[in-house]
């Protein structure tokens, strides 16, 4: 399966898909079903499959847990 990663301001600014998974950078994750439903462009966006989504959302979580946050005194 695809996916299509749009900016977070295009989605705000139109007030669609605001319950749709995020890439931890906020973008949003489309279906290509998600795409049918809407007819105006997204601009810029970025196209991937299954595996390459799940390396964007573990790739910043494995950075989460190797910067751990330092303990407040």
């Amino acid at each position: 399966m695809y996916y299509v990663i749009v900016s977070k301001e295009v989605c705000e600014r139109r007030k669609v898909f605001r319950s749709n998974q995020r890439t931890p950078d906020g973008r949003v994750v489309l279906t290509l079903r998600d795409l049918n439903l809407t007819q105006f462009s997204y601009g810029p966006v970025e196209i991937v499959n299954d595996e390459d989504l799940k390396a964007i959302m573990s790739a910043t979580q494995e950075t989460a847990s190797n910067n751990p946050k330092k303990k407040e005194k």
